[in-house]
């Protein structure tokens, strides 16, 4: 019996060899024909056999049966021999092609040893330029001679020093013409799909200035690029050059990894949570960078086993970067670690099947595009989840329930407020008996520490009434200008560095608050107190009103710079700073970016505000006690702003000469009320010497405004030169109404601060 079994499974392996076809056959019912079915094949090592060599009889016995549809050698050091029969017995007129779907090999030879005997037909290859091509497709594509006999021999010759996988078929035209559509279609379908991520990338790196998304736009190019390489759609692009297909293919796949590593970086915050791993990143994307330049210029200097060692350690080493950033429960660290875990597999079964591992030639040309869109659609989930308020919150929720913290917060506040009481009765009983100017001095230094308890009292019960949702009511609409000039008085109050703080203001004017103008001045003086420096370098607060956008949503910029070193974003502390800040800011809904360049940290804050816009008029500048004074040759220009101000009740000066306008103002102590000076650039003044004279006699609240017509201009220069604003000639009768009631606010507000000046941004068109 068992002789039996076994004499049956040799005859049925016979049978099955023997059923195979021995001839490629296109007839009126076959338009399609893998010649693996019907081919052999025999591999020269030593590349020395010349093609009448292979087709003697000595080597003909030594070809072997393919008998697979997808040739896979993987790497070979040698060339590679095919032969087979060929029968066209088709009774019309078509057309027949060869087609070889091989996009990485190098040498690719044709012969027809019954038509031209041992003469090549066709030098094909990447390593040859694309001109060579006789049909220009994205395939090495022969097409067959009318005249052949009814039975003749097809070989090839194959050769590359990267892993060779080819899938060859004869064909008709229009069943060629239908596989193109196909594979086009499915390919427009995947660039579709990128063009799409890349569109939204786009969108939200205007919308939030976050390099992540830059660099995730550099990551999906360079995915659109790899993938038109594997399909070999590019060297049409270069039709004289070799190896095209090969260099871009390695600067794609390289400029992917790196900008995966450095994404990774941003994606993550690694700085912030993960710091060791942070430098690991870099140095990760920096290889992968000097590599990419490396073989895109040399690609055949290089074993391509190093190009894939590398990748993979890399993918694998992200992906243990994933595994501890999940175990230590960094924010989105989920969706990370599921798009790593997906690009390893993916990419891991793609690269089988390169080797010949994994045969099967949909994965080796649709698998690894497949795979990265997968990837870069779980990362875009992420990215807007990292964008969506609630789940931000989510993710930052600390370890103890709401209740607790709550209850710690409300408790700890009425606990300091009692003491807080004591130490001030106190400190204002020994005031009133203080005698002596140092007695005085530490009294005063006393009261100002005092403040600054009662200030962070304030930020514990804010802090609390927000997190209980009970946030304070604003009982009637409250101006801006006002809001900030509370907020800027407070923060003198608190202050006990002597610290400098240019506050810049913009279209704040005429606009009222009316919702959640307590949360909006806390935010200010915050920002001032947590990014104010110890030294002599200025803190710069710009505040910017913006117009209703087309959502209908006016928004209110805070940008804050240069940072101090010690100022980070850290996402799970839990303290009245950073942490303060960040929950006010989600409390209004607004967005924070913090942006590091070479020499400068800022941060920008944007808030959507409900205002109401007042009507322009002249009552704040009937009350105020500032004088105007123009100083200038009487032209044109200055007759236009002398009738403009016809209508205020301000007292209005006009001086020809410096030097009367030097003994008009005199010494500063002397003068009764502040000044807003024009200074018009006419009758040959020089701007800069005019500002040197005048500086020494300024006082605190005086303002300077330069009214030119020199077109070179500007105002940073202007602000150099000592002057808080600048102003067209051109622009006099529409701005120069709105540019003396801020000069006036800001005279007004400074009269009595001791802080620095707050000066106007630059007029925006």
């Amino acid at each position: 019996m068992l002789y039996r079994l076994i004499l049956l499974f040799f005859l049925c392996i016979s049978n099955t060899v023997w059923s195979a076809n021995t001839i490629a056959i296109i007839d009126d019912t076959n338009s399609a024909f893998n010649i693996g079915h019907s081919g052999s094949y025999f591999i020269d090592n030593a590349q020395t056999l010349s093609f009448s060599d292979i087709a003697s009889d000595e080597y003909a016995k030594r070809f072997r049966p393919i008998n697979r549809d997808y040739l896979q050698f993987g790497l070979v050091k040698g060339n590679i021999w095919i032969r087979t029969d060929i029968a066209i017995r088709t009774t019309s007129n078509t057309p027949v092609l060869l087609e070889v779907n091989s996009p990485r090999l190098q040498y690719l030879d044709i012969y027809l040893p019954n038509l031209y005997e041992n003469q090549v037909q066709a030098e094909l290859g990447g390593a040859r330029p694309y001109k060579n091509r006789k049909i220009q497709t994205p395939n090495y594509v022969f097409p067959i001679p009318t005249n052949t006999p009814p039975v003749f021999t097809l070989y090839l010759r194959l050769s590359s020093h990267l892993p060779i996988n080819a899938e060859i078929e004869l064909k008709t035209l229009s069943n060629m013409s239908l596989d193109n559509q196909k594979n086009l279609t499915f390919t427009g379908i995947l660039i579709g799909i990128l063009l799409a991520l890349f569109v939204c990338n786009v969108f939200f790196f205007l919308k939030t200035s976050r390099s992540m998304y830059l660099i995730y736009g550099v990551f999906l190019i360079g995915i659109a690029t790899l993938h038109l390489t594997l399909h070999d759609q590019v060297s049409q692009l270069f039709p004289n050059q070799i190896n095209v297909q090969e260099r871009i293919y390695n600067l794609a796949a390289l400029s992917c990894l790196c900008a995966i590593a450095f994404f990774s970086r941003l994606y993550l915050d690694t700085k912030e949570h993960l710091p060791k791993m942070d430098k690991v990143l870099i140095a990760i994307g920096a290889i992968a960078a000097l590599f990419a330049i490396i073989f895109t210029i040399s690609p055949e200097k290089l074993n391509v086993m190093a190009l894939s060692f590398l990748i993979v350690s890399t993918l694998i080493m992200l992906t243990v970067h994933a595994i501890v950033a999940f175990i230590k429960n960094v924010p989105f660290s989920g969706y990370y670690l599921v798009a790593r875990l997906t690009l390893l597999t993916g990419h891991f079964a793609w690269l089988m099947s390169v080797y010949g591992i994994i045969p099967s030639a949909t994965l080796f040309q649709w698998g690894l595009t497949v795979t990265i869109i997968i990837e870069a659609m779980i990362h875009f989930t992420g990215m807007i989840a990292q964008t969506t308020p609630s789940l931000q919150r989510r993710a930052k929720k600390t370890k103890h329930s709401q209740t607790e913290m709550t209850d710690l917060l409300s408790d700890l506040s009425s606990r300091l407020r009692r003491q807080i009481n004591i130490i001030g009765g106190g400190l204002s009983h020994l005031e009133q008996a203080a005698a002596s100017n140092d007695t005085k001095l530490f009294l005063n230094s006393s009261m100002t520490a005092n403040n600054n308890l009662k200030n962070l009292i304030e930020r514990i019960e804010l802090l609390n009434d927000i997190k209980e949702s009970t946030p304070p009511e604003q009982a009637a609409p409250l101006l801006l200008s006002q809001l900030i000039d509370n907020a800027y008085n407070n923060v003198q109050r608190l202050d006990q560095d002597n610290t400098l703080i240019d506050l810049n203001t913009y279209k704040t004017d005429q606009v009222e608050i009316l919702h959640n103008a307590p949360i909006l001045q806390h935010l200010i003086e915050s920002l001032a107190q947590e990014f104010k420096h110890f030294t002599d370098q200025t803190l710069t607060i710009n505040i910017t009103r913006h117009d209703v956008n087309r959502e209908g949503i006016t928004l209110l910029e805070l940008s804050c710079y240069p940072l101090p070193a010690r100022v980070y974003t850290n996402t799970t502390s839990f303290d009245l700073g950073m942490h303060y800040i960040t929950h006010l800011i989600q409390h209004l809904k607004g967005e924070m970016h913090l942006s590091e360049g070479d020499l400068t940290r800022s941060i920008n804050i944007q808030l959507p505000i409900r205002v109401h816009i007042r009507p322009l008029n002249n009552h704040f500048i009937q009350q105020n006690q500032l004088d105007i004074i123009l100083f200038g040759q009487e032209d044109n220009d200055l007759q236009k702003a002398l009738t403009l101000l016809q209508s205020h009740a301000n007292r209005i000066e006009h001086f020809v000469t410096l030097e009367s306008l030097l003994e008009h103002l005199g010494l500063p102590e002397k003068r009764e009320a502040g000044s807003i000076i024009l200074v018009f650039d006419n009758g040959g003044h020089i701007p800069h010497i005019t500002q040197q004279r005048l500086i020494p006699l300024m006082r605190h609240e005086d303002q300077c405004l330069l009214i030119s017509n020199n077109v070179k201009m500007s105002l940073d220069y202007a602000k150099k030169l000592g002057f808080n604003e600048l102003l067209a000639c051109s622009e006099l009768e529409s701005q120069l109404e709105q540019m003396l009631l801020r000069l006036i606010q800001k005279g007004d507000r400074l009269k009595n601060a001791s802080l620095s000046r707050i000066k106007p941004l630059r007029k925006t068109p």
